[in-house]
């Protein structure tokens, strides 16, 4: 549904008492702005104004350089506890058109003018996005990389950027199919992952991160889940526990269904070190979930150390905490508006963990005190 809202637009068409000669007193330059949001499921079109004085042409063509803009990608943005739907055109002007309509105004006394403008949306634009029937917030997943490396950081924040904007037309989506190859050529780093029961470096470490916090999003968006694997260990920066997603590319992936009536936009955002994936589109599911249980407890292994020649002699580096192992069970409710009900769990057993520490090289022996010197003589 659009509907069009129209606010005063303060043209300031009134004639100019007595004449005017060209260049010589201000007039004003009126830019008529028109922008899209999606409130409330709905697409809304407002109109404002925005008045420029301006005294000489040479002031106009600074003006219109200076309010010229490309067009930004639309985003959705809390305020006020509502999700809305933003995006800015972008705004070109033809000079000798600008120039003709302010010569126009001079010319018949008039004391303002409206800019001639062309508009130019961007693509996708937030009609395109409502076509495709993306208009509410769905759900948002969100973990902490407190305490990353700083290529670990690096990592994550690299591939997280690559899905910010990714639209999921209905149907299996794959997240290693969306990511693309985690390589040195793509710009990840070495840091440290989990192989097995091993901790060693790898390039790409990180990337789990950023697979746990857009699963903890499609989970809690009712999504099916069609292939999810859990990590060896229960790992620190992945709580609630139980809800962590790996992925190693080629043999494990995430893959989810969108059976919503429409695409699934995706948006990231990052506060401090907190990272967040926003998903939105037609909501028609309510989600509830509760957990995790958690039995089978087995207590830590313990400590392990890795030689680190990088490391100055004799530092000692935590670089992964111990963890308990344990069966977690994590379980969910999906109530469709069609008066479906299904009711499903995530189950992970993670291994028994030990913590692990990185040292430096043995430093070297200090060498003995050089004796005193010998010295003779009468008192």
């Amino acid at each position: 549904m659009l509907r069009r809202f129209a606010w005063t637009l303060a043209l300031g068409l009134a004639l100019a008492q007595g004449s005017t000669t060209p260049d010589s007193s201000p007039i004003t330059a009126i830019l008529v702005l028109e922008e899209d949001v999606i409130e409330d499921g709905q697409i809304l079109s407002y109109v404002g104004s925005q008045p420029y004085p301006v005294a000489t042409e040479k002031e106009l063509r600074v003006l219109i350089k200076k309010l010229a803009r490309e067009p930004k990608r639309p985003r959705f943005i809390l305020q006020d506890g509502r999700w809305r739907g933003v995006e800015k055109k972008g705004l070109a002007f033809d000079e000798a058109e600008v120039l003709a309509a302010y010569r126009e105004a001079l010319a018949n006394g008039r004391k303002s003018f409206r800019l001639p403008v062309r508009y130019l949306p961007p693509t996708p634009s937030l009609k395109d996005l409502y076509a495709l029937g993306i208009r509410e917030h769905l759900a948002t997943g969100e973990t902490d990389f407190r305490g990353s490396s700083r290529e670990r950081a690096h990592n994550l924040l690299l591939a997280s950027s690559k899905l910010d904007g990714l639209l999921i037309p209905p149907g299996t989506f794959s997240f290693n199919q969306a990511l693309g190859p985690i390589t040195e050529e793509e710009g990840y780093k070495e840091a440290f992952v989990i192989v097995g029961d091993r901790t060693e470096q790898g390039v790409g470490g990180g990337v789990c991160q950023v697979s746990t916090t857009l699963f903890r999003a499609f989970f809690l968006a009712g999504l099916p889940i069609k292939e999810r694997h859990a990590h060896s260990y229960q790992v620190a920066y992945y709580k609630p526990t139980g809800l962590d997603a790996a992925v190693i590319q080629p043999y494990k992936d995430l893959k989810v269904v969108n059976d919503t009536p429409g695409h699934i936009l995706v948006q990231r955002s990052v506060v401090g070190t907190r990272l967040r994936f926003h998903l939105f589109g037609t909501k028609d599911r309510e989600v509830r979930w509760e957990g995790p249980f958690i039995s089978d407890r087995k207590p830590p292994l313990p400590p392990r150390e890795i030689p680190a020649p990088s490391l100055p002699p004799g530092v000692r580096k935590q670089v992964d905490f111990a963890a308990e192992g344990a069966r977690v069970e994590v379980r969910r409710t999906v109530r469709y508006r069609d008066g479906r009900v299904l009711e499903n769990k995530v189950v992970s057993v993670y291994r028994p963990w030990g913590a692990v520490y990185l040292v430096g090289p043995t430093p070297l022996p200090e060498a003995p005190p050089a004796p005193p010197a010998q010295g003779g003589g009468a008192p």
